[in-house]
C-alpha cells in the first residue's frame, strides 16, 4: 500500500473519518533529520508488508499545524491511531518498536494470512508461546543493558579480587 503524504489537519480528518476502525500510522519527519532518513525504508516497506494499516508521512515543517495537533517535539515520531483516537506512540528511529506497535494494533497478520497455523521452533514449542513470554531483559533499552553488563562484570571482579 502506498504512503500518503499529510499537508494539513482537515486531510488527515478526511482520511481519519473513511477508516474509522482500521489502524494509522503517521510518521511525522524533517527533511534535515538524519534519523528521519535512516529509518524512512523500514517505514516504507511495513507500508508494503502490512496492507491492512495506512501509512502516512508528515513533514513537521510544512505542516506544523498538523504536528502541533499532535504534540510533536521529536523527530523521527510515530503516532498510532484508530478512527481517531490515538492509542500509542514511538519516538525516534526505532525499527522493532515501530514494528511492535504495527502488530499490536492492525487487525491481523501482515497482508493476507497465508500461514495460520503456531509453527514449531527447534526446540519443538509451538511459535506464539516463544513470541508471547519476551524477557524483561530483551525489551530494555540498549544504553540500560550495557549499564547492567558493566555492573555486573564489576561485581563479578570485585569479588574475584
Amino acid at each position: 500500500m502506498s504512503i500518503t503524504h499529510i499537508t494539513s489537519v482537515s486531510q488527515l480528518n478526511g482520511i481519519l473519518e473513511k477508516s474509522k476502525d482500521k489502524l494509522s500510522v503517521i510518521d511525522f519527519h524533517a527533511t534535515w533529520c538524519g534519523p528521519c532518513h535512516a529509518i524512512a525504508p523500514a517505514f516504507e516497506a511495513f507500508s508494503k508488508q502490512y496492507t491492512n494499516v495506512n501509512f502516512m508521512k508528515c513533514d513537521v515543517d510544512a505542516a506544523r499545524d498538523v504536528a502541533s495537533a499532535y504534540r510533536v517535539s521529536a523527530m523521527p515520531t510515530f503516532i498510532f491511531l484508530v478512527g481517531n483516537a490515538k492509542v500509542d506512540q514511538v519516538r525516534g528511529a526505532n525499527k522493532s518498536g515501530l514494528e511492535q506497535a504495527i502488530r499490536k494494533y492492525s487487525s491481523g497478520a501482515a497482508g493476507s494470512s497465508a500461514f495460520s497455523g503456531k509453527g514449531q521452533t527447534l526446540g519443538g514449542v509451538g511459535g506464539d508461546a516463544v513470541e508471547s513470554s519476551p524477557s524483561l531483559f530483551s525489551n530494555m533499552d540498549l544504553q540500560v543493558r550495557v549499564l547492567l553488563y558493566l555492573l555486573a562484570a564489576y561485581i563479578v571482579f570485585w569479588y574475584l579480587s
